[in-house]
């Protein structure tokens, strides 16, 4: 397969550095909200703050970078050459806004709900609401999951369009040339 891709159009710097930065954070949050699920109530205050810390950061920039994606000039949807490729790439950039704002909406929801907000503030583990891994928390960890899979199916996307067209698609969201 040959290339058909214009890899020069890059998207604005604003958002490769958000695009990045958020990356690396999801790359940090998931394990370590595996790592608070596997904790006792009173080992999860300090792990739980910086998880809460990491999230609102994440949740901060995908706002930010929704309002560059409609305000600023971005590059056109790739194409592979096969159509139901060319809508999985499309379907995978948006479902990552939705996942990015329904996860962080029930985590924000648990923090009031459950409690979790009033215990790191207060460094008091029975503010926490006994819930038994509440739907809440539940539908936090599958998006979250979910997320990953988009995550790792990105990247394999990446390669094989490397692979398959030898364009480095990269090249779009990051400062090389």
């Amino acid at each position: 397969m040959t290339a058909k891709n214009d890899m020069t159009i890059k998207y604005s710097k604003g958002t490769i550095i958000i695009h990045w930065i958020t990356a690396l954070l999801i790359l940090i949050l998931f394990p370590l909200g595996k790592y608070i699920g596997g904790l006792e109530s009173e080992d999860k205050l300090f792990p739980l703050a910086i998880h809460v810390i990491l999230g609102t950061l994440v949740l901060i920039l995908t706002i930010i970078r929704t309002y560059y994606y409609f305000k600023h000039p971005r590059p056109p949807h790739l194409k592979t050459g096969y159509k139901f490729n060319d809508k999985l790439i499309v379907w995978i950039d948006n479902s990552f806004y939705y996942l990015l704002f329904l996860i962080s909406i029930l985590g924000i929801l648990a923090m009031i709900i459950i409690g979790y907000g009033n215990a790191i503030r207060t460094g008091d583990i029975s503010l926490i609401k006994p819930h038994d891994e509440s739907l809440l928390v539940e539908g936090h960890n599958l998006l979250a999951t979910i997320l990953m899979i988009l995550f790792v199916l990105h990247v394999i996307g990446v390669i094989k369009h490397k692979i398959l067209t030898k364009e480095n698609t990269l090249r779009r969201i990051t400062f090389l040339k």
